[in-house]
């Protein structure tokens, strides 16, 4: 997906789907600011369905990152959450 899709579903929708892994990918949101992006980390369960594995606290990825640079990043910084 390009930029320009990712930015126009963050405008329809308030986020846009980064796939992170396979059975893994990220709700990526932009802050009001357009400077730094936060998300929640989503994991295909044994069922088929989705489920959130955890979200960030604001915003804690500076928006100088591409978009699945971004994506990636905060499955880490979730990741990183969980284990603690």
């Amino acid at each position: 997906m390009s930029a320009a899709d990712h930015i126009e579903q963050i405008h329809e929708q308030g986020w846009t789907r980064i796939n992170t892994a396979p059975g893994e990918w990220v709700a990526l949101v932009l802050n009001t600011e357009n400077s730094a992006f936060g998300g929640t980390l989503w994991k295909q369960g044994e069922d088929g369905n989705d489920y959130s594995e955890g979200c960030t606290e604001g915003f804690p990825v500076s928006a100088a990152l591409d978009f699945d640079a971004a994506g990636r990043a905060i499955a880490v910084l979730i990741k990183k959450e969980n284990a603690e």
